[in-house]
């Protein structure tokens, strides 16, 4: 199936929805920014675990159903 080329309106219909899906994610983001950074400061700082605490954090905020 060949699909046709989208229109400029519906370019800029789908910009749209990205945008707004994007401003959406942007509190939980910060949510996760701020536990990530609590988890490396309990470390004592050590370097080099940073996806660690990130992933550590995001499991965290979504387990726990406290992002809006």
């Amino acid at each position: 199936m060949i699909m046709k080329p989208a229109t400029k309106k519906q370019r800029r219909e789908n910009l749209r929805g990205c945008r707004a899906q994007a401003l959406r994610l942007l509190p939980l983001l910060e949510q996760i920014r701020q536990r990530a950074n609590q988890i490396y400061l309990a470390r004592g700082w050590a370097a080099g675990r940073e996806l660690d605490d990130w992933l550590q954090a995001e499991r965290e905020i979504k387990a726990a159903g406290i992002h809006q």
